[in-house]
């Protein structure tokens, strides 16, 4: 979603405010364990990532 704001200036819509330490450990964690490239892991939605973060956790736990 793009939108001028009055001073003429663009931005686009999307999440605000997601925690940088939150996506730094879910990057992390991903990056470490699959062996995907930063831009592959940042391309996916936050619900996505997620479940993979999740889903390593389970595979952690069975260890």
């Amino acid at each position: 979603m793009q939108r001028s704001v009055s001073s003429g200036v663009g931005f686009s819509g999307g999440i605000v405010g997601y925690p940088s330490d939150t996506l730094n450990e879910e990057v992390a964690c991903i990056a470490f364990h699959f062996h995907w490239s930063l831009e592959d892991i940042l391309n996916l939605e936050h619900p996505d990532r997620q479940r993979w973060v999740g889903e390593i956790g389970k595979i952690r736990q069975q260890k």
